[in-house]
Formats: structure tokens, C-alpha cells, sequence
């Protein structure tokens, strides 16, 4: 017979084994279980296409094992239901890439002028009726093979899913909204597939940044897998993202309607500082953010224009502290301020979304900027003159402050 410590010491250890328990499987988020047909508990994680997928922010976020499980955002249910009828979406998409003649035709919308853009899938099957009844098949199966949204939500899903007349396709389409705004399922590629690259199996994406890495889920062929935004932008295998979007992603830029009218001041631009203010404008589900800078130098018309990512890692606890962060990057040189004026903006950057366009408000250009929602912007602003940010011939700091954010460039 065990003596009373002896039992007091099995009790401790089994109570710490189940809250280990408790802790590892409450990683898993809970999901793998209720989503019928997926793998199981003990499937190997998803391998992140980087080392530091969770680790310069101090999250320890789990690593997900089903793409489904990725693409779930807990902190944001909206945005979670947005990504489970993409997910429909994606099977859907992913069973036609399998048969050349719809790979073929859904390429060819996806390629104008030899340049990528996104297409609706509506667009698509009300051009092809063909195509629509293989996608609506895909979508009913998808939707009776899973339970996710919209089953267990919206009633009367599961009759309509057995009767063989439904259209899931124009089912969907009022679903797929976010904060009031309606979308339509898009598919793009970032970059065009080479010659040969469609005898690999296709890699289908769904449109979520799913860790640091900034990974998308998805598969290539039938494998479940994380893609990074090196392998996601290679052409050397066909790569199709499902997001949320509208057809063509049409640019039109026009002539400036302001000339520049400063005097040489300072020539070197440079970007300081950030403050996000507050989590409503931390537009990731992941530990960081991302933002990209946009420039254009213009006289009468644009002469000069670029982008880049200026913060690779915004952590949300400096959103949450408001902490100022600081960089150095430089963003122009332009010895010509007399002659020239500038645009500055800022947005949320993921690779994997569509190109929303921005209208800039000094002039008629419009830019493009990849995001997964029109509105996650920062500053679309540092436009006209150049002497009324930088004053002196010494340059300064011109700080911009808006309800989103504070911005801080140097000039030198």
C-alpha cells in the first residue's frame, strides 16, 4: 500500500502531467478534432520557411498542423470567416488546377499585357459554364467534407448542401464580407510561371499571413505546406493565391496637378520612426507587423517611383506600449526640390495579397499597394511643397500624426 506521501507525490506529478497535457493540446487551438476528413493530433507541424517564426516578438505562437488550423484567426472571427470561405475556395481551386483545360483557362484570366492580376472566380464561372459546374461540385464538397463556417452557423446549410441544385458559388458570394464591405473570391499569381513549370503540381494559397515568416497555408499538389514570399514570388513553379478581392486590379495613372515649389533644401530623405497607435490599427495576426513605404518624386508628371518595406517587425507589445520605433532607412535623394515634389505613404505589407490601388491626394497617380484589406493604410500623406517639411538647408525632422499613426522622416 503507498504510503501518504508517496500518493501525495503520484497525485502532483499526474496533475502536472495533465496540465502539460492541457497546455500542449491547447496549442493546437482544438480545431484538428472537429474538422472532419482532416489529419489527426499526431500530424507533424507544418515546417515555417524561416528560423525565427516566433521568436523576436516573444510570442511562442503553436505551429500549426493542418492548414485550416493556419488559417483560423482567433482574435478576429470576421476575418477567420472570411479565411474559412476562402478555404472552400481553395479545394475548389486546387481540384481544377489538377485538369489542364481549366489551369489553362483560369491562366489565361490571370495574365493581361504579359502582367498578373487577380480574377474573380464569379467572373470566371459565369464565362464558362463548364468551369461553374466543376467549381460549384468542388465547393458542395468541400463544404459537406468540412465543418467550418458556414455549417454550424448559418441554418439550414446542411439541407442545402444535399440537394444537388444548389448553387454554393452564389451561396457564398454575400458571406464573403468584412467591417460591412463585400468581396469577391479572387485567384492571382505574383509572378508568371515559367515555361515548363506547369508539369509541377500546382501550389494553391489561401491570402493569410500565418506566422513571422510571414507565411501562406496551402498545398502543392495534395501536401499541406507553409510558403515563404521567396517561394511564393518564384515563377518556377505555377502558384495561385486565393484571396479576397475584385477583378483586374486596374491602375490609372493621370498627370500631377501640383508642380513642385520649394527651394533646394535638403536632399536626402530618410525614414526615423514610428508610432502605431493602438491595436485597432495592428492590421496582423501574427506577433509583428509589416509596412511598406511608397514614394513617388513628380514634376509635372511622376519621374521617379519606388517601394520598399521600411519596418520588417513592428511587435504588437510596442503597439500595445505605444512604443516610438526607431530605423534609418533611406527612402530619396533629390537635389532638385525646386523642381520636383513628393508623395509619401505607408501601408500594411503582405505579399501574398492582392494590389489594392491607392489614390494619392496630390496629383491623379494611383498606386498599387499589396494588402489584404483596401483600408489597412497608415499614412497617405508628405505631399506639395518641400520647404514646409524641411524649413532650413540643414533638412530636420518633418513628423506627420494622424488618428492611425505618428510618423517621423529626416531630411539631411
Amino acid at each position: 500500500m503507498l504510503n501518504f506521501r508517496a500518493s501525495i507525490l503520484i497525485a502532483s506529478f499526474l496533475g502536472l502531467g495533465a496540465i502539460s497535457f492541457f497546455v500542449i493540446t491547447s496549442c493546437q487551438k482544438e480545431k484538428a478534432s472537429i474538422f472532419a476528413g482532416q489529419e489527426s493530433s499526431e500530424t507533424p507541424a507544418l515546417t515555417p520557411s524561416c528560423e525565427d517564426f516566433c521568436s523576436e516578438c516573444g510570442d511562442d505562437p503553436c505551429s500549426p498542423r493542418t492548414v485550416l488550423e493556419a488559417v483560423t484567426t482567433p482574435d478576429d472571427a470576421a476575418n477567420s470567416q472570411v479565411n474559412m470561405i476562402l478555404y472552400h475556395y481553395a479545394q475548389a481551386v486546387r481540384e481544377a488546377a489538377k485538369n489542364a483545360t481549366y489551369l489553362q483557362y483560369m491562366m489565361g484570366a490571370m495574365t493581361v499585357s504579359n502582367e498578373g492580376v487577380s480574377v474573380s472566380l464569379l467572373t470566371l464561372a459565369q464565362n464558362n459554364s463548364s468551369f461553374a459546374s466543376f467549381i460549384n461540385g468542388k465547393l458542395r464538397q468541400s463544404m459537406s467534407d468540412n465543418y467550418i463556417y458556414p455549417r454550424g452557423v448559418e441554418t439550414g446549410v446542411d439541407a442545402l448542401i444535399a440537394t444537388t441544385s444548389w448553387e454554393a458559388n452564389a451561396y457564398l458570394k454575400p458571406h464573403l464580407q468584412y467591417a460591412g464591405t463585400y468581396f469577391d473570391p479572387v485567384i492571382y499569381y505574383k509572378t508568371k510561371p515559367v515555361s515548363g513549370a506547369e508539369s509541377y503540381p500546382v501550389t494553391v494559397l489561401i491570402s493569410q499571413e500565418v506566422n513571422d515568416c510571414d507565411d501562406a497555408a496551402g498545398w502543392k499538389g495534395d501536401t499541406p505546406a507553409l510558403v515563404g514570399e521567396t517561394e511564393g514570388r518564384s515563377g518556377n513553379r505555377v502558384v495561385l493565391i486565393v484571396g479576397v478581392g475584385a477583378d483586374g486590379n486596374v491602375n490609372n495613372p493621370g498627370a500631377a496637378t501640383l508642380a513642385g515649389t520649394a527651394q533646394d533644401r535638403t536632399t536626402t530623405v530618410r525614414m526615423k520612426s514610428i508610432k502605431i497607435k493602438g491595436l485597432d490599427f495592428r492590421y496582423e495576426n501574427s506577433g509583428k507587423s509589416e509596412i511598406k513605404g511608397v514614394y513617388i518624386r513628380y514634376s509635372s508628371n511622376p519621374i521617379e517611383s519606388n517601394e520598399q518595406v521600411y519596418y520588417h517587425k513592428i511587435c504588437k507589445n510596442d503597439i500595445k506600449n505605444q512604443n516610438v520605433v526607431t530605423n534609418s532607412n533611406l527612402m530619396v535623394i533629390d537635389g532638385s526640390w525646386d523642381l520636383n515634389s513628393h508623395y509619401f505613404g505607408f501601408y500594411e505589407y503582405d505579399w501574398s495579397a492582392q494590389f489594392w490601388t491607392v489614390p494619392h491626394p496630390c496629383t491623379n497617380e494611383s498606386l498599387k499597394g499589396q494588402r489584404k484589406y483596401p483600408w489597412e493604410w497608415y499614412n497617405v500623406d508628405f505631399c506639395g511643397a518641400a520647404n514646409t517639411y524641411f524649413p532650413s538647408l540643414s533638412g530636420g525632422d518633418a513628423t506627420r500624426d494622424n488618428t492611425r499613426c505618428t510618423f517621423v522622416i529626416s531630411g539631411e
